[in-house]
């Protein structure tokens, strides 16, 4: 009797443990969904109107270039983590399958995304910062011409870096650790192999955003005291504005990635478990990354915001006429 007693009171603590868990997975699944919606649309638009703008001025400009490669790395990036979790989630039976595709996949947009996001913040550093040093005002004068090459060299590291991985391919796969600690049932030799490559491959990129990033910082702080000499007190000139704008942008990015980074690392390494609150907030945080930031990046480009604003009149323009056809169509039938 104790013991049956003892079974009867332990069953609804197990019960209400799965409950938990079930709802942890069906609330993050959703938020997650809703961050590639949002993501994809950001991206997709990003895209959509860089080219729209090289269609009109029929020549690609340096930010438009950097914006095309962004949106499209993201975009694909956003839905390879995606799938990730969909087969860390709800679909173990395929992580034997496509875990070595998904984790090269992962590998080399993760980092292009990250150069593309870097070259966007230098952009923003050339085009507002000036200093007298030889080497950036050589930097500077041809950085529109050298971005090509930034560009197309960027995206050969990313692939060297999957080739990297391709070296040390993934083969330990326990697929029961996919429900466990380890969300994609990686070993923990493989994991620590795949973390330490993907951090090795974010060092350059993330070196150079942190150099454009205190440049600006200099740059601005270098300005207000400027100012501060001159005894102005609005700080409204455009300088400043451009300053300020400038390290909002390199700002959110750094927060995100760091945010990324973080929550990424515990989440595969299995310290934060998929079936835990924690797994469940890192699975968000790593999707706000290429989708939230995204949505930022749309609402200070002064460029990218005009399209969006000018795409919403088109649709709002579009739909009051649908309104005032479908209003004289039935007062022509009342009549």
């Amino acid at each position: 009797m104790e013991a049956g007693a003892g079974n009867l009171t332990m069953e609804p603590v197990h019960l209400n443990q799965s409950s938990l868990s079930n709802l942890n997975q069906i609330v993050s699944s959703w938020i997650i969904i809703f961050e590639v919606f949002i993501g994809s649309l950001a991206n997709g638009f990003m895209v959509i109107a860089s080219l729209m703008d090289f269609a009109s001025r029929k020549k690609f400009g340096a930010s438009e270039s950097i914006l095309i490669c962004l949106g499209l790395s993201r975009f694909a990036f956003l839905w390879t983590l995606f799938f990730m979790f969909l087969m860390s989630t709800f679909l173990n039976s395929l992580i034997d399958k496509y875990l070595d595709v998904l984790m090269y996949v992962f590998l080399f947009l993760n980092n292009a995304s990250l150069w593309y996001a870097t070259w966007l913040c230098m952009f923003y550093c050339v085009r507002i910062v000036n200093i007298s040093n030889c080497v950036f005002v050589v930097f500077k004068k041809n950085f529109d011409r050298c971005l090509p090459v930034l560009l197309l060299g960027s995206l050969a590291l990313s692939v060297g870096l999957s080739l990297l991985l391709l070296c040390n391919s993934i083969t330990n796969v326990d697929l029961t650790a996919s429900t466990g600690s380890r969300p994609l049932g990686m070993s923990s030799k493989s994991t620590s192999r795949f973390l330490i490559i993907s951090f090795i491959g974010s060092i350059p990129p993330f070196l150079v955003f942190c150099i454009a990033a205190w440049l600006v910082v200099d740059s601005l702080r270098k300005h207000t005291r400027m100012m501060k000499e001159q005894e102005r007190t609005s700080f409204k000139e455009p300088s400043l504005e451009a300053h300020y704008g400038a390290l909002k942008s390199v700002g959110h990015f750094f927060f995100f990635y760091v945010l990324y980074i973080i929550s990424f690392s515990l989440y595969q390494s299995g310290i934060a478990s998929p079936n835990s609150i924690g797994g469940s907030i890192c699975t968000v945080l790593i999707g706000s990354y290429p989708s939230v930031h995204s949505i930022l990046l749309l609402l200070q480009n002064n460029k990218l915001q005009q399209s969006l604003m000018s795409f919403f009149q088109k649709i709002s323009c579009h739909q009051h006429a649908k309104v005032k056809k479908a209003e004289s169509t039935s007062t022509c039938n009342t009549t």
